[in-house]
Order: structure tokens, then sequence, then C-alpha cells
């Protein structure tokens, strides 16, 4: 028998950790950003608004989630949102992979009717989810805007790091050599991963954070939430990752120092690139694109299959020999009403951006976020 259930109180969305997990073992495509430990994670420090997890249960056993949570949107709407939006990458409705297809069409058909709703907004949604989204839509008579977000960057590895380098182009295999010497020769520089919880791990983590901090202030960029918000965010998820061995933070060190840090998370034989930052006085060394080499040949010594660059194109992530998906932001309404104000509060933020970009090319001020819509490495953090 079927059943679906709504969960918008905080015990009852507590008590789902274990069978979470379970479906999340059982998932058709999962992620680390799926995860209990990174939802749960991620509402604890971000959370605002109203949970409204729905929960499909088949012969009582876990088959299915839609962790969403109801918050106030733009122009007046009630908004329904991704638990994670703006810190995650590759959010998605978990569905078991056994009945992938028709699970996931029944989720979408149980979202729709149990909340009133104006609007419901999911980031990163994979295009084989598409055709399913806008025929469970068109049944209930809702409106979708379905839009391309962006791109994920990934590259497949080889069995052997030397297969990998060799297919870069010549300039990066020079400059990888070249510079992996200079920092290990002359200057001491060693390599060192961190995947184990406990005090020494919170420690990293706080060096990381504050070479991240410093990454983003030389972009011109500020963290979209606030400093310690987004410092505790990030040490409670590096603990609950490396408790499931899920957590990779590689490091370039010098006497014991980190003069460079890349945050990732290791799932089901991918390494997903989550954040970056470095000493700027080290960066005439190159030492950020060391740093991917090292990670990268690393994974490759411990049997990973993918690196993923994840989410925003950058020049730097054509270099390593990537492949391009497609991810999709779908926007559905449940009135002409509500599509209609939605479309006006779009056609209103294009015109505050084309007017902020002018601004600054007047030499009015310049003012960027890590939240701006250009991809994974200007994410909220």
């Amino acid at each position: 028998m079927d059943e679906f259930g709504l969960i918008d109180e905080d015990k009852p969305f507590r008590d789902l950790a274990t069978g979470w997990n379970d479906l999340h073992r059982a998932a058709d495509h999962p992620t680390p950003f799926m995860s209990w430990e990174w939802a749960s994670g991620w509402w604890d420090f971000f959370g605002s608004g109203r949970l409204h997890v729905v929960a499909f249960h088949r012969g009582g056993r876990l088959s299915g989630l839609a962790p969403l949570y109801r918050c106030d949107g733009p122009w007046g709407l009630s908004t329904l949102r991704q638990i994670g939006a703006g810190q995650s990458d590759y959010l998605d409705f978990l569905i078991g992979s056994d009945a992938a297809e028709k699970g996931y069409g029944d989720l979408i058909l149980a979202v729709l009717t149990s909340s009133d709703s104006d609007l419901i907004l999911l980031e990163q949604v994979p295009p084989n989810r598409l055709a399913t989204l806008r025929d469970r839509g068109r049944s209930t008579g809702s409106y979708l805007q379905v839009k391309e977000r962006g791109h994920c960057y990934i590259a497949e590895l080889p069995p052997r790091w030397e297969d990998y380098l060799a297919g870069l182009g010549s300039n990066e295999r020079y400059n990888i050599g070249r510079r992996s010497r200079t920092l290990e020769k002359q200057h001491g520089v060693v390599f060192r991963r961190y995947d184990q919880p406990g005090d020494d791990l919170d420690r990293k983590m706080d060096d990381f954070f504050d070479l991240m901090v410093h990454r983003l202030t030389m972009r011109g960029r500020v963290l979209a939430a606030d400093e310690e918000v987004s410092r505790g965010f990030h040490k409670s998820i590096a603990q609950r990752f490396a408790a499931k061995g899920w957590l990779s933070l590689g490091a370039l060190e010098k006497d014991g120092r980190m003069i460079a840090g890349l945050l990732s998370f290791e799932y089901g034989g991918t390494l997903f690139y989550y954040h970056s930052g470095f000493d700027p006085a080290w960066a005439k060394y190159s030492v950020g694109m060391v740093l991917m080499a090292k990670c990268i040949e690393d994974g490759i010594g411990r049997g990973l299959r993918q690196f993923d660059f994840m989410r925003g194109r950058a020049a730097y992530k054509m270099k390593w020999k990537v492949e391009e998906r497609s991810f999709y932001r779908v926007v559905i309404t449940r009135s002409m009403t509500g599509y209609l104000k939605f479309l006006g509060h779009g056609l209103t933020s294009r015109l505050q951006k084309n007017i902020g970009r002018w601004a600054a090319g007047r030499g009015v001020g310049r003012v960027r976020s890590e939240k701006a819509d250009s991809g994974r490495d200007e994410r909220g953090a």
C-alpha cells in the first residue's frame, strides 16, 4: 500500500534519519547533498520558514522523499524551496532505484497537492526529470517555467595518474610538474589529506575557512551568509562527513601551516569539489592548480572514478579534461496570477542587475555576492 505524509515539525523530521539514510543508499542517483547529514546540517544552520517534507511509504518502507521548506518568496508569494538551496549542488528528490520514474511522478503529484503555496522552486533538476515534471504539472493545471540553469563539469579518471596527466594540454602538464617541484624542493611544501573526525579536523577546517574567505575577498566577493554561521556549517558538515567516510580535505602545508586547501566530498566513487582557498602570498606559485592536481592524483590512487568540479563555468575547469552536463531550474505556480507575479519579479531583478552593471561600469560601485547565478563557484557559503 502506498502512503504519502507531510512532515512539518522538527521532531518527526529528526526521526527520519535512519529511513532517510537507507533510502539515500538505494536512490537512483544519490549524492552527498541529498544525504540526511547534509540536509539536517543545512537546516540547523540556515533553515528558516517551516519544514515541508513529503514522505512516500510503500509497504511500510520509506521509498521517496521531497525535502522542502516553506518560506516567503518574491512579491509576497508563498514558496516551497528545497532544503539545502544556496549551499548545495545536485539537489533532487530521493527515490528508490527500483521504481525511479513512477516514484518520482507520484512524489511530484503529492507535492503539488500537499500545499497551497503559490510557487514551487526546484533548482538543479537533472534532464531526465523534466518530462515527468511537465506531465504531472499539466495534469494538475499548474504553470511551469523550465530554464537551463547552468552546467556541471566532470573529469573521468583512469586507473593511473600518468594516463590522466597525459590527456591534459602540454602547458598544463609542464606547469603542474614545474610548480610542484618548486614547492616541494625549494620550499618544503607537502600535500596532506584530512579525513578523520576530531579536534584536529576542527582546527584544520578553521585554517581552511580563513583561506576560503581570503580567496573570495581577492575575487571581490563576500559570503552570502554570516561568517560565523557559515564557518560553523562547514565545520559541522566536515565532522559529519568524516564520520561517514565521505570527507576529503586536501591541503598544501609549509612547516605545518596550511597555505592552500581544497574541500571535497567523496561518495560513490566520485570526488565532489566543494570549495577551495589559498594564502595570497603563495599565489605566484599556482598553489591552487598544484593542490587540484595532488587531490586528483590522490583520488586516482585510491580508486576513484570521477572528479566532479560541479556547477559554475570557470576557465580553469576547462583545462582538466572535463565533460559538460546541464541542469535546470523549474518553477511551478498554481495560478496564472502567481505565474505573472513571478515573471514580473524576474523582469525587475534583471533590470536591477543591468542597472548595477551600468553603475559598476561608470565607477559608481560594485557589489558582488557569492550567491550569484553564475554557478557553484559563487555559491552562498
